[in-house]
């Protein structure tokens, strides 16, 4: 290794398709010194294509222990958060431009019953006297994914998901005869989206523990409730980011089999003045040269190592996968034979940069220990385990309602969909960067 100028060339690859600026590379013997203006990014070349219209299925459960979700509201009296909430959802499936056929069900105390919009309607705002018998979560489960063509479609299950079987010595098995009643996602490479509200509850509440009461009356406690999203992965992330309403803070979120083959991503080689929001810190300078989007890193000294930004755009992800903070604690680089590693605090949204509008997020790798021979850098996003709100939810005991909201051992349903899938799943995405001196 010598301190003369040395080339590293940067190639980003996805699935065969190089990354760069579509012929307009910088290929000027610049320095890491050289000062460059800013010049707009092309788009990548593997932006995904452009999606079909999906197929929605949306499921109510309508039980005795659903109905205090849904009073039948006066003048005088306000919606419940649930009421609101799954209004909207419906209506905004029923209407979107990215929905393009909905079926509207209600699961009973046996297979789904259809329905239409505006009856479905009706009943979320308080016409609930066809509430029947509940039926068992994972019967509820498999009766959905038997529905057919329910593989291809985006399945939205709205339910309290209390599971309490009548036979108590299958509990010790919840988590199987949940993983058993999602065989189809296992099957069919499915993806569980999993979203945790809470409302006001009026009428009677009927725990999943018997003792000390069979059922209670409420008025106004608040309880959870889930929206499960069910589909191929690509169909049930363009659901929750374009048609679910947004969530609050306050909304829970888990996923599972959410896998992204093409997630546009390029190395940029653009000067960033310290005024810049991308900047990292510091005295605020990225300290290379090159202009736009390039495959070509030219450093003055590679044995002090090299920084160079990435830009992805990350807009099919869900939002709560989005946040500098998550990417910040999840995302890994890794070079065989060389060392990489993201640098702090650089993960930023190019909200207000216009040269990287075809992009969400930038971020700062150090690269150093290159391989002699040439090598691959890849940056992976893995796929997120059981989040720890699951685990401060879960109760062995939901009898009476606490101030915190719990669902009946919560812990072992969401074992239950996680055991459906692989024990290593697939990560959410990688970019991958061939690399030669």
């Amino acid at each position: 290794m010598h301190s003369a100028l040395t080339k590293i060339f940067l190639i980003g690859a996805l699935g065969g398709v190089l990354l760069s600026s579509c012929g307009e590379v910088d290929d000027t013997q610049e320095t890491a010194a050289t000062k460059a203006a800013p010049a707009k990014p092309a788009a990548s070349t593997t932006k995904p294509d452009a999606a079909a219209p999906l197929q929605a299925n949306i499921f109510l459960e309508l039980s005795g222990g659903m109905r205090g979700f849904m009073p039948t509201n006066t003048t005088a009296t306000e919606p419940t958060a649930f009421q609101q909430r799954v209004s909207l959802l419906a209506s905004r499936t029923n209407s979107s431009p990215a929905v393009a056929d909905t079926k509207f069900w209600l699961s009973l105390n046996k297979a789904p019953e259809a329905s239409t919009y505006a009856h479905f309607r009706e009943i979320v705002q308080g016409d609930t006297h066809e509430a029947a018998l509940g039926t068992e979560l994972p019967t509820m489960l498999e009766n959905i994914l038997a529905l057919p063509q329910a593989a291809d479609k985006v399945n939205v299950i709205v339910s309290d998901f209390i599971y309490g079987p009548k036979n108590q010595a299958t509990s010790a098995l919840m988590n199987v005869n949940i993983t058993d009643a999602l065989a189809t996602v296992t099957k069919k490479g499915l993806a569980v989206a999993v979203l945790g509200e809470t409302s006001k509850f009026y009428g009677t509440y009927h725990p999943a523990v018997k003792a000390p009461l069979k059922q209670r009356p409420l008025k106004g406690e608040i309880l959870p409730y889930y929206i499960w999203v069910i589909g191929p992965p690509t169909a049930v992330a363009r659901y929750v980011n374009e048609v679910v309403p947004a969530t609050s803070s306050a909304t829970q979120q888990a996923y599972f089999g959410l896998t992204f083959p093409r997630v546009p991503y390029a190395a940029v080689l653009t000067q960033v003045p310290a005024s810049n929001p991308l900047a990292p810190g510091g005295d605020g300078s990225i300290s290379y040269g090159g202009a736009g989007v390039s495959t070509n890193l030219e450093v003055d000294d590679v044995r002090k190592g090299v920084d160079f930004t990435v830009a992805l755009d990350l807009r099919q992800l869900p939002v709560a996968w989005r946040e500098p903070a998550f990417l910040a604690r999840n995302l890994q680089a890794q070079v065989p034979n060389g060392t990489v590693k993201l640098l702090p605090n650089s993960i930023k949204p190019t909200t207000g940069v216009p040269e990287l509008q075809a992009y969400t997020h930038t971020l700062r790798l150090h690269l150093s220990d290159f391989p002699k021979a040439g090598g691959q850098l890849s940056l992976t996003l893995p796929a997120p385990g059981i989040p720890s709100w699951v685990a401060q939810r879960s109760t062995e005991n939901d009898n009476q309602p606490a101030a915190a909201p719990h669902t009946y051992r919560l812990t072992e349903i969401m074992n239950g969909v996680r055991e459906a899938f692989p024990q290593t799943m697939l990560p959410v995405f990688t970019a991958t960067f061939a690399l030669s001196q």
